[in-house]
């Protein structure tokens, strides 16, 4: 029994080890596609908060599998964008919206692939709020497929569906 209440005792203590040393990962972006049927991206850190980097990657589920077997480093990004790591350090911003595939000049992107939504990718955007280290992430997934679905009004955030006003509660509840 002893060894039983140690081992438990003992992955709990791990547990805990690990998810200290992991930012946090929250929702707190959203997409949807504008008036002209491009899409934009709201970005919301929490609070008065800043974020400090920002990237936007893609890949299809064939390259995701070629990475899980092994048959592949890490899957492709055929298209996106990044902040640069080298060079003068990215001005850190506030919510901010603007559509996806024109980020803010001011940030100095560095664009992979064509720059449109492709039917069979899934879109990765993710920016890190710093501290002290990463303070968090804020991450948004999504499928053009996911976009086409929305109704007026309706932005994707979180994994589905949503109205304005419920992506910020969520903001507000994440943070």
């Amino acid at each position: 029994m002893k060894r039983v209440v140690g081992a438990v005792v003992g992955v709990a203590a791990g547990v805990g080890l690990l998810s200290a040393c992991s930012p946090a990962q929250l929702p707190l972006a959203a997409a949807w596609l504008g008036t002209d049927g491009q899409p934009v991206v709201l970005v919301k850190p929490c609070g008065h908060d800043r974020a400090g980097d920002i990237d936007l990657g893609s890949w299809t589920e064939e390259e995701m599998a070629d990475a899980a077997s092994g048959t592949a480093e890490s899957p492709d990004s055929d298209t996106g964008w990044r902040t640069p790591l080298i060079g003068p350090p990215m001005e850190p911003f506030g919510t901010t919206t603007f559509p996806l595939f024109e980020p803010p000049r001011s940030w100095r992107t560095e664009a992979t692939g064509p720059q449109k939504l492709a039917p069979g990718r899934t879109y990765s955007l993710t920016f890190k709020v710093l501290g002290t280290g990463v303070k968090y992430t804020g991450d948004l997934y999504f499928t053009a497929k996911d976009l086409t679905s929305l109704r007026p009004g309706q932005v994707w955030a979180d994994d589905r569906a949503m109205s304005r006003d419920d992506f910020d509660d969520l903001v507000d509840d994440k943070c």
